[in-house]
């Protein structure tokens, strides 16, 4: 393994060198496996999203987008890296909307009814974490969420 760095006169300095820890480059057709070469394209992102939504499966979207740059070595991202994108953007959509949709909910309720309370809890990264709703029976609501 070598370490090195670049100066601002682009002179390359090896910073840091093991030659017990050396291994054969990565072949140039399995280079697209390392995390390093791996990257979604805000391109890529659009028509993964795009097509997803409407119910087209990963694994086809990802074939589609394989089969456009002439396979998967040129794509830039592994069928996982697809997968773990989709699975991501759902989970945010999921959390924003459920969370936007109860606050809402419960502002329409208090606006009409007087005597109902509520209040949420959110983490620093504004997560709804609790919420709880008290009606006019002195019925309570209680759901704890994420914990």
């Amino acid at each position: 393994m070598v370490r090195f760095s670049i100066s601002e006169d682009v002179i390359w300095m090896v910073n840091k060198s093991i030659e017990s820890h050396n291994h054969e480059l990565a072949r140039s057709n399995d280079q697209h496996f390392l995390k390093s070469s791996r990257n979604i394209s805000d391109e890529n992102a659009s028509v993964l999203k795009s097509m997803s939504e409407p119910g087209i499966r990963t694994v086809n979207v990802f074939t589609y987008l394989s089969d456009e740059v002439g396979g998967v070595g040129n794509l830039g991202f592994t069928k996982r890296d697809a997968y773990n994108y989709i699975q991501k953007e759902r989970r945010a959509k999921i959390e924003n909307g459920d969370t936007n949709s109860l606050i809402r909910l419960f502002k329409e309720r208090a606006a009409d009814d007087n005597l109902f309370a509520w209040d949420v809890q959110t983490d620093e990264d504004d997560r709804l974490l609790n919420f709880f709703g008290l009606m006019d029976l002195g019925e309570l609501i209680m759901t704890a969420l994420g914990m």
